[in-house]
Parts: C-alpha cells; sequence; structure tokens
C-alpha cells in the first residue's frame, strides 16, 4: 500500500461528505497511521482503551459484548469504507464494554485522540467531516436499533440480506445469528425455508 493509494482513498472517504481541495486532502491523510490487524486477532478487549479513530481499508471485523451469563451477543460488523472507534472507550470516558476482532486479515486507517483533536483544531473543514460523519453512525445506530424491536426474525434475515448481501458470504452464520438475536437453529429454518420458496 502506498502513500499515494492512502491519500486517494482517504481523500474519496472525505468527499463523501465535504468539499476538500488537494492540498488539504493531503495534509489530513497525512495525520492518518495505518495498523494490520490478523485474522482472529483482537483490536479491541473489553476492560481496555480503544486508542483508534479511522476507518477500514481493507478487511472484516466484528463487534461482540457478553450478556450476564457470558453468552457472546454481536454488535455489528465493520468492512472496507466503515467508520470505526469504540468512541466511550476513545474519549477515556470508560473503558470498553465491548470487543473487536478481525473475521478476515485486515487494515485500518486511523489517528489518536491526540491527533484528532489535533486536526480538529487545524482544519475546519476536517472538524466539519467529523461532525457530519457522527451524525450518519448515530443514525445508523439508531435504524440498527429499531430494526431489531420492530421486525421478527424472519422479517430481520431479509432485512439484512437486502442491506448487507455480501456480509452473508463473508461472516460465519453464527455471528449473522447472534447479530439478528436468533438461534442458529432458527436462522438455518428461515433460511431453508426462504430456499423452498424460491425453488
Amino acid at each position: 500500500m502506498s502513500e499515494n493509494e492512502i491519500i486517494s482513498w482517504l481523500t474519496k472517504q472525505l468527499r463523501f461528505y465535504i468539499p476538500i481541495t488537494d492540498e488539504e486532502a493531503v495534509h489530513i491523510c497525512s495525520r492518518f497511521s495505518f495498523r494490520k490487524v490478523n485474522k482472529g486477532e483482537y483490536l479491541l478487549k473489553e476492560g481496555q482503551y480503544g486508542d483508534w479513530w479511522g476507518f477500514v481499508y481493507q478487511g472484516l471485523f466484528r463487534s461482540f459484548s457478553y450478556d450476564a451469563e457470558k453468552i457472546e451477543y454481536t454488535n455489528g460488523f465493520f468492512r472496507e469504507g466503515s467508520f470505526t472507534c469504540e468512541l466511550v472507550s476513545f474519549s477515556g470516558a470508560a473503558v470498553s464494554q465491548t470487543n473487536v476482532v478481525a473475521l478476515e486479515d485486515s487494515l485500518i486507517l486511523y489517528v489518536n485522540s491526540q491527533t484528532l483533536n489535533s486536526l480538529y483544531k487545524d482544519s475546519a473543514q476536517f472538524e466539519h467531516f467529523a461532525r457530519l460523519l457522527y451524525e450518519k453512525v448515530l443514525v445508523s445506530y439508531k435504524q440498527r436499533n429499531l430494526f431489531r424491536v420492530r421486525l421478527n426474525a424472519r422479517e430481520r434475515y431479509f432485512h439484512f440480506l437486502k442491506h448487507e448481501p455480501e456480509l452473508i458470504k463473508r461472516v460465519p452464520l453464527k455471528y449473522i445469528a447472534s447479530y439478528l438475536s436468533v438461534t442458529d437453529t432458527s436462522l438455518s429454518r428461515i433460511r431453508r425455508n426462504m430456499k423452498e420458496m424460491l425453488s
């Protein structure tokens, strides 16, 4: 991965939200670092402070927590282009209550909290970008919670299939079942019934 590739890719992420000159983009992108995370490696464990704020450049991550019975509950998946940050622990307000593990060999582009605050001071455009990004993340979080509450198990699976068809091929079904709040058996039955309907 060359420096030009990093700048080009991050500039594209910025321009999803704001107009920005090439000069501003180079300045912002130069402050980002990259981190390789091997499949099965943890980016964050419960009880730690997350030290990154950035984007998945390559690969796939799963965020999960444990319930009172120590059963894993999948919170979400982060693939190429996804913003990723455990905001509470990143801000230092509290240690993380979630775990983030790579499902594939992955690479993230990130800044730490000190660099992020420096970017806010240096670039009004970047601060505007971050505000718009946070708004999108909050909307997505709200929609995710609503779909889990309002839809039944079959509808949740169809919703996931419609909005994340690529992840069906990349994520083990047990993790998808956990994310959809259904058992492995229930998800298998839903998938089997769907195949029968289409045959």
